[in-house]
Parts: C-alpha cells; sequence; structure tokens
C-alpha cells in the first residue's frame, strides 16, 4: 500500500511541469481574463490584508451578454455588493445606506485586456511556475515580477479546466505574501437563478447615494485635476465626482492603473485643514498618501509602494476651469 502511494505522488509530482508548460503566462492570463467575466461560479473567498482576514461568498452569473456578481460578507458587519443590470449597489447596514454606482463595472477578479498584456510586460517579468491546488482543483501558478519599484508583485493560480483564479497572492521585492485572495469551495453551476442575486438584507428606511459616473474617462476628466509626472506605465483612466456618506461635499475621484495594480485619488474641498491625513500611511499592501493642494485635501490610495501613492500625490495639480 505505501509503495503504491508512493508511485501515485511521484506521478503526480513529475505530470506538473508538463502541464505548467502547456501554454505561456501571458496566454493563461489572457485566458483568466475571459474566465472571471464569462464563467458561472458559486463559492468561498477568503481575503488577508495584513492582520485583517475576511471571508465570502461570492455568486457570478454570465447569461445572454450579461455579467452578474453578488457578494455576501461572512464575517464582521453583515454587507453585500451586487453588480446587475449595468450598476453596482454595495448595501452598508450600519451606516443605513446604500451606495449606487451607475457605471457598474466593479467586479471580484481582474480582468487584463490583450493589450494590457502588451503593455504590462514592459513592467513585469512573467514567469510559470508548476501546477498546485487550490480549493480542491488543479490550478496553474503565473508569477508576475516587478521591473521597479513603483509596482508589487502577483503570484496567480489559474484553474486549469475554467481559467478563472483561485488564488491571487500581492508579494514584494523578496517574494513574501503582503495579501492574499484565496477560492476555500468553488463550483461552476451551468446555470443560476435570478434568485441568487437578490439581497437578504433588508433595506427599508436606508439612504440611497447613487454615483452616476458623470466623468467617466480621462477626455471628460480634463479640466479638474491632473498628474503632470505619473509612475512608470500608469496612466488616467477616469474622473469622476461621487457624494459618500458623511460627507458634506461631493468628492472628485481619479482612477489610475498600469493594467494591473490600481491607484484612486479622492480630492476634496477643505478650507479649514486641522484635522486631516498628511503624509504616508499603510495596512497590509495598501498605501496611503495625504496632502492639501489649495483649499483641496487629496488622498492616493492604492495597493503599491509608498513611492508610488507620493509621486503621484506631490505632483497632482488642480486645473482651474
Amino acid at each position: 500500500m505505501l509503495q503504491r502511494l508512493t508511485i501515485a505522488v511521484a506521478v503526480l509530482a513529475t505530470s506538473a511541469p508538463l502541464w505548467a508548460a502547456d501554454r505561456t503566462p501571458q496566454e493563461w492570463l489572457a485566458e483568466m481574463s475571459d474566465a472571471v467575466r464569462t464563467q458561472n461560479y458559486e463559492g468561498v473567498v477568503v481575503y488577508r490584508t495584513g492582520e485583517q482576514l475576511e471571508t465570502m461568498r461570492v455568486v457570478h452569473r454570465f447569461s445572454e451578454g450579461q455579467e452578474d456578481e453578488r457578494l455576501i460578507s461572512l464575517t464582521g458587519d453583515a454587507r453585500e455588493i451586487v453588480r446587475r443590470d449595468g450598476e453596482v449597489r454595495c448595501l452598508l447596514p450600519r451606516e443605513r445606506a446604500v451606495m449606487v454606482d451607475e457605471r457598474g463595472q466593479s467586479a471580484l477578479l481582474p480582468k487584463v485586456s490583450t493589450v494590457g498584456l502588451e503593455t504590462l510586460g514592459s513592467h513585469y517579468e512573467f514567469s510559470p511556475g508548476v501546477v498546485n491546488r487550490v480549493a480542491d482543483r488543479a490550478c496553474q501558478v503565473v508569477g508576475l515580477k516587478p521591473r521597479d519599484e513603483f509596482r508589487f508583485g502577483y503570484q496567480l493560480c489559474i484553474d486549469v479546466q475554467t481559467g478563472v483564479p483561485l488564488r491571487i497572492a500581492l508579494v514584494n521585492g523578496d517574494g513574501d505574501s503582503l495579501e492574499q485572495f484565496l477560492f476555500t469551495a468553488v463550483t461552476y453551476p451551468d446555470s443560476i437563478p435570478d434568485q441568487a442575486f437578490v439581497p437578504a438584507i433588508d433595506t427599508t428606511g436606508f439612504r440611497e447615494i447613487r454615483h452616476r459616473g458623470e466623468a467617466s474617462s480621462a477626455e471628460s476628466a480634463k479640466g479638474q485635476w491632473e498628474v503632470t509626472e505619473l509612475p512608470p506605465g500608469f496612466k488616467l483612466v477616469g474622473q469622476s465626482t461621487r457624494l459618500f456618506p458623511g460627507a458634506a461635499k461631493p468628492v472628485s475621484h481619479l482612477l489610475l492603473t498600469d493594467g494591473l495594480a490600481t491607484v484612486s485619488v479622492f480630492a476634496a474641498e477643505n478650507k479649514l485643514p486641522t484635522k486631516v491625513f498628511r503624509g504616508v500611511s499603510s495596512i497590509g499592501a495598501v498605501h496611503a498618501y495625504g496632502r492639501m493642494v489649495g483649499d483641496y485635501h487629496v488622498a492616493v490610495v492604492g495597493e503599491v509602494p509608498a513611492q508610488t501613492v507620493e509621486q503621484i500625490g506631490d505632483h497632482l495639480t488642480r486645473i482651474q476651469p
């Protein structure tokens, strides 16, 4: 019995690299980017950053060209996020509020376009790994090592059969994990009923805060804010104005990305900046940088190194109408 088990383990160990060599890392990433949009999947996800650990249930469906998704928090405060019919609804019982984003672009799993893959090669070094196992499913390891100090690296484990990433780890220059997203259980049903996307939280009496994304592209963003010197590879891809719970005035939001890492910039008018966040702060892989630009307090936040948020914040300027 022991001899048969030893032989079986040896066979599995020697067969894994053959699977790994089947496709290039770029091909695996392209399949992953398509799979996270077009695959039906349900499962339980564990997300760890710093000392925080959160568990969520995810339901994702692609039917007749429409992508729907629901996230249910299983730990901490009860929260739900439902992405359906072109909008994202975030249900927050503690604040008794529903945040609505009419752009409906936020999703749990990352997407990388083919064009983005070509650009990423200038700033990340791709490396294939062996076939591992996550949530009792075989998955292909793909690594992305940063070529400079302005971004972190990534370790992905992509489901061999479906292309869905079962593990995503953000790593520093030494290869140490800073943040990790991991499926502990996952299934791929042929169909998912509409009922699966109905929130369990009763929102009767909740405030609804709606964000219409009136300036959602880099072109329409001109005339408000700009970053005069971006870190290599990063681009401004959107700028909009939104109202957050508890905020007295609308907040300008800029979104920047290198095709994989994303950075958000928030700017709010504050003529009495006695108690505002300044300097650099971090929680796990997330770094934030705050400063005043005239009468506006700006905060730059992203899962990137400190020098990245600092450079963006220090070169952020407001363009007078």
